[in-house]
């Protein structure tokens, strides 16, 4: 994880996903699975913090991921905010 991350946006659309795994895959179509090894949220954690470009995560029909991962959303959202509170490159917004 040494290498410079070069891209600028992520674009998570929550119209296509249904499962946990599949909002893995999102992330990690994108980032690349070099970054993204594992499917939990302290690999995902680990890759948004490693961003080393000013980098904004968009989360696209968020209402229907939340309910797509039902309790776990909460999870999700957490890590979020934990990101943006440990990389100031990394950046976040909602669309519906």
């Amino acid at each position: 994880m040494d290498d410079c991350i070069n891209f600028n946006e992520i674009i998570i659309n929550g119209a296509d996903i249904t499962s946990r795994e599949e909002f893995f895959e999102a992330f990690r179509s994108q980032l690349g699975a070099d970054l993204l090894i594992g499917s939990n949220l302290d690999a995902l954690h680990d890759a948004l913090t490693s961003i080393t470009v000013p980098t904004g995560v968009t989360i696209l029909e968020r209402s229907e991921l939340e309910s797509a991962l039902g309790d776990y959303w909460n999870r999700v959202f957490a890590m979020l905010m934990d990101c943006l509170d440990e990389n100031s490159d990394l950046s976040l917004s909602f669309e519906e």
